[in-house]
């Protein structure tokens, strides 16, 4: 059966009558058009308030309407309480999961106010475009973003930075292996203006690989690093072959604690072909040099 496709609600001015509709979560709601209102930062208070426990609100345009470093600090606490998973619930319920935020003079200051809620925001397409954003702004949206697993799509035009190396240090952080490992893994689409060379290739070539699903991103950014550090290899004591196997743990394990209890328990063939004869000694060994190489 062919779904229905979702309302969209194009209001002209922000009115009792739409308030209560949202408080009450209106089930009509879904999406709504709320671009060039005039809505300005006092506006945004009162519509973060009543969206505090709606999670029928799907999709938000509030487009150029000035709102402004202050209105963003208010969206900020919007997406931290849509972020809260209620006491019983495993995940979200719901919430703005498609927020426009376009020529809203947010700038860097704007940027950092919201940058710790789309930390765990569920938000999964953003728009930023044309908010003058620089160099610092950048930084603190990608910083925020090494921690974020749910936004899928960012629109960035039309704004002041000149490099994209804040996005993909957060894509790729080869600082060391744990930070290859939490790096963001997720987001699978940027859009921006032109103009900046090599650095956009890299950035696709990520963005590519993010694509084919967080395991597997995971993994193929740990082979990168692996296969540009081999003395990477040595250190750990394991003989090149079995680098899909270190691979697979790596990309299942979430800390050195875990890593250094499935070294342990790798199986005596396994440990064999490495060369080293001992479960303890291998484990030392792994954990050593994970240690260093997380120094």
């Amino acid at each position: 059966m062919k779904a229905h496709a979702r309302p969209i609600f194009t209001p002209t001015n922000l009115n009792h009558n739409l308030l209560n509709r949202l408080r009450e979560n209106d089930n009509a709601l879904v999406r709504i058009i709320f671009s060039s209102r005039d809505l300005g930062c006092r506006g945004v208070p009162m519509l973060a308030e009543v969206l505090r426990s709606n999670n029928k609100l799907e999709a938000l345009d509030l487009s150029s309407n000035s709102i402004g470093p202050s209105g963003a600090y208010f969206v900020g606490l919007l997406l931290q309480r849509q972020s809260m998973i209620p006491r019983g619930m495993t995940h979200s319920v719901g919430g703005v999961k498609t927020l426009i935020l376009s020529d809203n003079n947010l700038r860097d200051a704007g940027v950092r106010l919201m940058a710790q809620a789309l930390e765990g925001s569920i938000v999964e397409c953003l728009w930023i475009d044309g908010n003058c954003i620089t160099a610092k702004g950048l930084a603190a949206l990608a910083e925020s973003l090494q921690r974020n697993s749910n936004l899928r799509r960012l629109h960035i035009h039309h704004n002041w930075f000149q490099s994209l190396s804040p996005l993909i240090t957060c894509m790729f952080n080869k600082q060391n292996l744990g930070s290859v490992a939490d790096s963001n893994h997720t987001l699978k689409h940027v859009f921006l203006n032109c103009g900046y060379s090599y650095e956009w290739k890299e950035l696709e070539t990520l963005l590519t690989i993010n694509r084919k699903g967080r395991l597997e991103a995971r993994r193929q950014k740990l082979a990168l690093y692996l296969g540009a550090n081999p003395v990477l290899l040595l250190q750990l004591g394991l003989d090149p072959k079995l680098l899909p196997l270190l691979l697979a743990v790596l990309t299942l394990t979430d800390s050195i604690s875990s890593v250094f209890r499935v070294v342990r328990d790798l199986p005596s063939e396994i440990l064999f072909l490495t060369g080293i004869h001992t479960k303890s000694h291998a484990a030392n060994e792994f954990m050593d040099a994970f240690l260093y190489s997380s120094s």
